[in-house]
């Protein structure tokens, strides 16, 4: 049995490192270009996936221009045998499309693991259809492992941009024990691509001589002023600021 999460997430983190760097680097010069041109990064998920978009929000060291699509129906927070039906119904991803509002020179990043469910698959024909660029955040192996449940018969990796592969196993849990597969890595995959990206978008504004957009922790003296005021620029798109 092996039970050794901590090796585990190690190993799953240096093979991300290794094998995605290249298309991380393209989505650091993408979220460049949107935010100096004035666009939003959007973000959602819907069941776990959701998390990433919490992640993103309105955080220390984050980024300030980011529209989360947050929407308790698709989260655990409600019982999962319904948010589990919602996800998977065809047409409730175009509504919640079309209330956030992203349009073409947005970014919008879409994390499924599964990439196989209606909300994921239609928040990127929708982005698509509105000329806002996208970024999947997704298992490869579980996809290409699964069949679509949605009418096209596509799946997330296939409609985006961007795709980048998190490289966890098909059902996400990384550790073998005594015959069950347990412990997720989606979450942490996720969240190290994201912030990732984030850090070489800054390295890029850095090199520029541009100020960065990103928020100073609230809890340091300061910081309330400081973000209230960055903030000010973006509160006419992003309703939760």
């Amino acid at each position: 049995m092996n039970a050794d999460y901590p090796s585990e997430v190690t190993r799953l983190l240096e093979s991300l490192k290794k094998d995605c760097a290249s298309t991380v680097a393209e989505v650091a010069r993408r979220t460049v270009e949107t935010v100096d041109g004035g666009g939003l990064i959007y973000v959602f998920g819907a069941g776990h996936s959701s998390i990433l978009a919490e992640e993103a929000f309105h955080r220390a060291g984050g980024l300030i221009p980011v529209h989360p699509i947050l929407h308790d129906f698709l989260s655990p927070r409600i019982p999962p045998k319904v948010a589990g039906k919602m996800e998977r119904l065809e047409g409730v991803a175009k509504i919640l499309f079309e209330r956030g509002g992203a349009r073409k020179g947005d970014l919008m990043w879409i994390a499924s693991n599964s990439g196989i469910n209606a909300a994921a698959i239609e928040m990127a024909q929708a982005s698509a259809a509105a000329g806002a660029r996208t970024v999947a955040l997704t298992s490869l192996a579980h996809s290409k492992a699964t069949a679509s449940r949605h009418s096209s018969g596509k799946k997330l990796f296939e409609l985006c941009d961007h795709v980048l592969d998190n490289h966890c196993p098909p059902g996400d849990a990384l550790v073998d024990a005594g015959g069950a597969r347990v412990a997720a890595g989606s979450t942490i995959a996720n969240s190290f691509l994201y912030h990732w990206a984030l850090a070489e978008a800054c390295a890029l504004w850095t090199a520029a001589g541009k100020s960065l957009p990103i928020y100073v922790s609230a809890n340091l003296p300061g910081g309330d002023a400081a973000n209230e005021k960055a903030e000010a620029r973006y509160r006419a798109r992003i309703p939760l600021l």
